[in-house]
């Protein structure tokens, strides 16, 4: 059975993404909350004894210059077999005419070894990207530390020996993290705009990271490091179920030196074993961890926590009006 949810009904399906091993927080109704440009539904699929078997978060991005839209699941949706993704799209498919949306995107945290999975895609009609940039709306190409077993006490001893000097020369540094709050998103802007200008991607509004904070509430933890009373670098996590996540970061490169990135970090860690979390997801890379990849760098800085490569098997769209999807792929 099908239930179709609003952000006001939305408990049963934040608590079954809880429960579920990877937990993704994008799959919840909080971050409806924080996309408010874009209309959240939700979607539940139940066995007759009320059971439930899969869950869709979706976010509805409309066309600006024409009477459609996008519906998008992003990290999802979560099913338990074939047979509830089926009926969850039958969901999707019978909203997609509701409000006219020509495109159904789905990157579930799937990887992609998973023949399986895959196959199941294709059965399904979708049509797979597998792009190893960040010109997908969630990176393929992550990283991720497994915190199963390990106590704030043995956490740092999974790290690489550099990663641990690293830490250690910022505190005999003096650099210091605290966990900030919403009067401190000038000070994150202004590193923000910094590191966006200096790494090349598009910086995000003072907004857009007010409603981030207000949307995840508890679920977020702002984290800033300061050296000698500046604040050198900042950091945002999402804090879910199983699941932490390094949402957003940046520093200021003059004070590379003093590795407060590493501490960032490792307290960001402390506190996803401190909430229960097992997993702690790095996010996006691009390309593959080689020598010849000119982005290799974020490679070994993430390899250096001990965090394991993960690849997932993509972005997967279904055209819901086969003709609209087709012009539109030709626009892009």
């Amino acid at each position: 059975m099908l239930h179709y949810i609003t952000l006001e009904n939305a408990g049963a399906l934040d608590a079954y993404v809880a429960a579920q091993p990877k937990s993704p927080i994008m799959q919840t109704s909080l971050w409806g909350k924080v996309k408010k440009d874009w209309r959240w539904h939700g979607l539940l699929c139940t066995d007759e004894a009320g059971k439930l078997r899969g869950s869709a978060a979706l976010l509805e991005h409309r066309l600006r210059y024409f009477p459609s839209s996008l519906l998008y699941a992003p990290c999802g949706p979560l099913f338990d077999d074939e047979a509830a993704l089926r009926e969850l799209l039958e969901g999707i498919r019978k909203l997609g005419r509701e409000v006219g949306a020509y495109l159904f995107r789905m990157d579930p945290q799937i990887p992609e070894t998973d023949a399986a999975f895959l196959a199941m895609m294709k059965r399904c009609g979708f049509r797979r990207n597998a792009a190893t940039d960040f010109s997908l709306f969630q990176p393929r190409m992550n990283y991720v530390l497994s915190l199963n077993g390990l106590t704030e006490q043995t956490l740092p001893e999974s790290y690489h020996p550099s990663t641990r000097r690293n830490i250690r020369l910022a505190q005999r540094r003096g650099v210091v993290v605290r966990q900030g709050s919403e009067a401190d998103l000038p000070a994150f802007m202004a590193l923000m705009e910094k590191t966006a200008q200096r790494c090349g991607f598009p910086d995000r509004s003072e907004d857009y990271f007010r409603a981030l904070l207000a949307g995840l509430g508890e679920h977020a933890g702002l984290y800033l490091a300061r050296e000698d009373g500046r604040i050198v670098a900042a950091s945002i996590a999402g804090f879910y179920g199983h699941r932490a996540s390094f949402l957003y970061g940046c520093s200021d490169e003059e004070h590379f030196s003093c590795h407060a990135n590493e501490l960032l970090q490792w307290n960001m860690q402390l506190e996803a074993l401190r909430r229960g979390c097992d997993t702690y997801d790095f996010r996006g890379v691009e390309g593959y961890p080689t020598e010849d990849n000119p982005k290799f760098g974020l490679h070994r800085y993430k390899q250096g926590f001990g965090a394991k490569f993960t690849v997932y098997a993509g972005q997967f769209d279904l055209p819901l009006r086969p003709w609209l999807a087709k012009v539109m792929s030709l626009c892009r």
